[in-house]
């Protein structure tokens, strides 16, 4: 541990406590103004307002299928249950006559942080995943060319050969950006051991390879996601190159040692944080270790009184299983990456390569240098090819779909009169305005929270109930090391657990979610946390995006009606 750790961006000339806000930051969002305004024909061309004015929307003879699939703990109940419904979205396509399927994993390692070390499980770097009984070839795409039910038993195999034992840092969006859109992916993240910061070096030549034999340059591409919880990676460059500490079991400085003897805590936010993380004096505790004491910015941070003692989180308060939710109210700053990223990657012509990602202070400027290889005509497939000034192709912003089955009520998701398309209420999914902490009108189940939530029914001392709710049970006591569910469902088959196997929530004889059954171990329903960030992804690209809850209805056990809205997607994007 480097106890001499600092916030590098405090050697910057700080004149006020509005210049700190620069280092903090909120989830972010491109503009909705025209997300969806490009859906099918029947209002005339579809033109790419992000690229050349002569890109229309050409129906697609050929469809290019991503599946991004956490594989976290707790995930083995759903990813069983996408396996045994992405049939039906395959061969809903199978018309085209020639698809592409791949599968990536959500597990993307540490990004220069120690939680989760680069191992086969936990960094597969959104590499096209080959495990399972199938017979696609060694870059691990899944073809047509074999036939319809081939490709369906291929692609149920390598679903269900995800498994669970992937990194708990769930980054979906960012493996899917990474694999579609990132002109130089990297090869590994390194951190200076002077410094403290992080920088990206080499280029993945397998990602590019990979991607060059999935990617055509005229299909229809559909990301579909499936997850549990959100995003939960920070971007290792941010806060002057030092994001990266938010995903190390030693927070760099901190001497407060949680209960395990061995991880330490990050600094807290400042007090005003709390209730009102936009204010220009929210900012991180961590600033205030080698700030210039005469600046009345500095001064400010010196004497808040989270700020005292050191301004670490106590031991029991920054638990790394629920680090990454409202982080700016608790941290005084959000490390991660913006959403805007995630919109822009599937809808502008250009996008930043590594280099233009960032200012000088590590933050998020997002500069457009490159072809975004979404959009390019051809695609370099080894590192000495030119990866950023590619040629323009022929794919219209109408022709990606994103799909995410998620942390979400499926009673939020109302279906359309006019085509039973799921039409979420993203006031009561997201709040009125997420980007400036306004959450009026949310439901309660999508509040992200340790704590019992009002107007939910309370925590219960009795094991096997699972309380009366009807989307969650109950509320529990977290023990400030887990978060309230968004949604529960009933499993298959009550199965017995124990403590050392992944996705077991009823092994701990102090622990009752409502997911267990009378006896210690049991286990008889599976859960879901409010996903925010990918939820907001989904609000922003409007009519190119469905939404599914990956808590099945009552009396389904499937995602057959998020396979069946993404179908209907395809009048008008694909050739008859």
């Amino acid at each position: 541990m480097n106890v001499g750790f600092r916030w590098a961006a405090l050697s910057l000339a700080l004149g006020s406590a509005g210049a700190l806000l620069h280092c903090g930051g909120s989830v972010q969002t491109a503009p909705t103004a025209d997300a969806g305004t490009d859906g099918p024909p029947g209002g005339g061309p579809d033109v790419d307002a992000q690229g050349p004015p002569d890109v229309p929307l050409v129906p697609a003879s050929k469809v290019d299928l991503l599946l991004v699939v956490d594989n976290s703990a707790s995930m083995a109940d759903k990813s069983a249950l996408l396996a045994s419904s992405v049939g039906r979205l395959i061969r809903a396509l199978a018309p085209v006559g020639d698809l592409h399927v791949g599968v990536i994993s959500s597990s993307l390692g540490s990004l220069g942080g120690d939680v989760c070390p680069r191992t086969a499980d936990l960094d597969q770097r959104a590499h096209l995943l080959t495990r399972g009984a199938t017979r696609q070839p060694p870059d691990g795409v899944l073809t047509s060319a074999g036939g319809v039910d081939a490709l369906v038993a291929d692609t149920e195999a390598v679903v269900r050969g995800v498994g669970q034992s992937g990194c708990g840092l769930e980054a979906p969006l960012e493996a899917s950006y990474r694999f579609l859109v990132q002109p130089d992916p990297w090869e590994s993240v390194v951190v200076d051991a002077g410094t403290n910061r992080a920088r990206y070096e080499g280029v993945d030549a397998v990602l590019l390879g990979q991607r060059k034999a999935f990617l055509r340059p005229d299909s229809l591409v559909i990301v579909l996601t499936l997850t549990d919880e959100d995003e939960s990676i920070a971007d290792p460059l941010s806060v002057a190159g030092q994001g990266w500490a938010f995903m190390s079991s030693q927070f760099p400085g901190s001497t407060t040692f949680r209960a395990d003897g061995r991880t330490t805590t990050a600094p807290r936010g400042t007090s005003v944080c709390a209730t009102s993380p936009a204010d220009p004096a929210c900012t991180s505790c961590g600033f205030a270790a080698a700030c210039n004491a005469s600046d009345p910015a500095c001064a400010a941070i010196k004497a808040d009184p989270n700020c005292q003692g050191g301004g670490y989180f106590g031991p029991d308060d920054d638990s790394l299983n629920v680090r990454f939710h409202r982080m700016k109210e608790r941290y005084g700053l959000d490390p991660r990456y913006p959403t805007s990223r995630y919109v822009d990657g599937l809808t502008s012509a250009t996008v930043p390569d590594g280099k233009s990602e960032h200012d000088a202070e590590g933050k998020y400027i997002g500069t457009k240098s490159c072809t975004n290889p979404l959009f390019a005509a051809s695609l370099p497939s080894q590192t000495g090819d030119e990866l950023c000034k590619l040629p323009r192709g022929p794919r219209a912003r109408g022709l990606v779909l994103f799909g995410v089955i998620t942390g979400v009520p499926g009673g939020l998701l109302t279906a359309a009169a006019k085509d039973l398309l799921p039409v979420p209420d993203w006031t009561q999914i997201l709040g009125k305005s997420p980007e400036t902490f306004d959450f009026t009108g949310i439901d309660p189940h999508m509040i992200p929270s340790t704590q019992p939530r009002q107007g939910l029914p309370p925590p219960s001392g009795t094991r096997g109930d699972n309380g009366t709710d009807p989307v969650h049970g109950r509320e529990f006591d977290t023990k400030k090391d887990d978060l309230q569910y968004a949604c529960t469902f009933a499993i298959p088959s009550p199965r017995t657990c124990t403590v050392n196997e992944p996705g077991c929530d009823c092994a701990q004889p102090d622990r009752n979610p409502p997911l267990c059954g009378a006896t210690v171990g049991e286990q008889v329903r599976a859960k879901a946390y409010p996903s925010v960030r990918p939820l907001i992804v989904a609000r922003d690209l409007g009519d190119r995006a469905v939404v599914g809850s990956i808590c099945p209805a009552p009396g389904t056990t499937n995602y057959d009606a998020t396979m069946d809205a993404l179908g209907a997607k395809l009048a008008g994007r694909v050739a008859k």
